[in-house]
């Protein structure tokens, strides 16, 4: 698995679509094969900071998703709303293990 995560900061006057963005793209890449999970939230202790996490099957669906028309609209109009660089990291997952009752145990 591949957790693709992205931070981003933008302005007051630009949240709102900011939001749009987001939202729309969120929307479209959780149709795109191999997608387990694509999600945004703003961070409560900063307002106007937004976290992105992705969830990829693997590195194939990945670029796939590089390759859709809806992600390069998305990176063209992000880019017109931050107030400073996004920080992007990927994370290529081995293995999962989940907190239970009583402590941790396999996924």
């Amino acid at each position: 698995m591949i957790v693709v995560v992205g931070r981003v900061r933008t302005t007051p006057d630009q949240r709102d679509e900011l939001l749009d963005v987001a939202r729309t793209m969120c929307a479209a890449s959780r149709g795109d094969d191999g997608c387990l999970g694509y999600r945004f939230s703003e961070d409560t202790e900063r307002p106007d900071h937004f976290v992105f996490l992705e969830e990829w099957a693997d590195d194939a669906a990945l670029q796939a998703h590089f390759a859709q028309p809806h992600t390069a609209t998305f990176m063209r109009s992000i880019a017109l709303l931050l107030d400073g660089p996004a920080d992007v990291s990927f994370h290529e997952i081995a293995s999962t293990r989940r907190l239970g009752p009583h402590g941790l145990t396999d996924a």
